[in-house]
């Protein structure tokens, strides 16, 4: 399959790097041009959207979209990395199921918070988990995110024959708990577990992690590591582009030479007129040539693929 173009969705299992399951999609498809669209850590699973050859372009747009998981946390104890593989450094009594429901609520909305001090993030060029591990302090400011949903959907209680988790069980202690969340860019999740054991009066961290939708994308339309193949990829198309948030133009037949070589966004060069926002472009025969944008009226390119790239048909 020569310069296959298109995204990927892959089910990634706990256990491996996402750099890993890059490896395996490259040679699946025989080629070192793949992007992906935000990483999970080693212990988590769930989807990865990468994109293929000249697709790589749209990684960025991809990254910024909504993500959602399902989160079990464990209460009582925290770990210095907040997930399963790091050392307790702190334990506390187990919280109220009425406290959990109560900071849920909290934890939903426009919030300011603080990424983990093991994460990638750059500290004065260092990562700060480098600096962790080498006993310095990482200071990492507070940064906004959005929660748009915090939902219980089940509990693990002390009193282990009990599963009402209606008001009339909310004294009742909280061993773990799963919980879906919509979140922002940006969100670490094993931050609001710990942020959200906190303010129970307790510890939390998490204790497994899956990533069930980026932007449009599903995960249980994913490819594991044992059935991805070349029939994975999914070109660009017109129902790629909507699950990527773009719409869809299409230029007049001789009009792609104009295209290609950057001429002005003149009107007459496209079949209608171009929507605002981001659209797709396709060639009069459908084969996808880049993307543009439209604002205030006025339209600009993103970028365009090389002739030599190819590319799926528009539906």
């Amino acid at each position: 399959m020569p310069n296959p173009s298109g995204i990927i969705l892959y089910d990634k299992k706990p256990g491996i790097t996402s750099f890993s399951a890059l490896g395996k999609i490259k040679k699946v498809l025989g080629t070192k041009k793949v992007g992906h669209t935000g990483t999970l850590d080693l212990f988590a699973q769930g989807l990865l959207v990468v994109c293929v050859g000249s697709l790589t372009r749209l990684a960025g747009l991809i990254t910024a979209f909504d993500k959602e998981y399902e989160a079990k946390i464990i209460f009582g104890e925290q770990t210095d990395t907040l997930d399963p593989t790091g050392q307790v450094v702190k334990t506390a009594p187990l919280p109220a199921l009425g406290a959990l429901k109560e900071s849920l609520k909290k934890f939903t909305g426009k919030i300011m918070q603080r990424p983990p001090e093991f994460s990638a993030i750059k500290i004065d060029g260092k990562r700060a988990s480098d600096l962790t591990r080498a006993g310095k302090t990482a200071e990492i400011p507070a940064r906004p995110i959005t929660v748009f949903e915090a939902e219980l959907l089940d509990a693990e209680l002390e009193a282990a024959a009990s599963t009402d988790y209606g008001l009339a069980n909310d004294a009742a202690l909280v061993k773990s708990a799963r919980v879906r969340f919509l979140v922002s860019k940006g969100t670490y999740i094993r931050s609001l577990a710990r942020d959200i054991g906190q303010d129970c009066q307790s510890a939390g961290r998490l204790e497994t992690l899956k990533r069930t939708r980026v932007g449009n994308f599903l995960l249980k339309d994913a490819a594991d590591e044992d059935t991805i193949s070349v029939s994975s990829l999914r070109p660009m198309d017109t129902e790629t582009a909507r699950l990527c948030g773009m719409k869809s133009a299409f230029l007049k037949a001789g009009a792609e030479n104009d295209f290609y070589n950057g001429r002005p966004l003149r009107a007459n060069l496209f079949s209608s007129p171009l929507d605002e926002g981001t659209s797709a472009v396709f060639g009069a025969d459908g084969l996808f040539m880049g993307a543009v944008t439209k604002s205030g009226g006025r339209a600009r390119y993103e970028y365009v693929v090389p002739k030599e790239a190819p590319s799926g048909a528009a539906k």
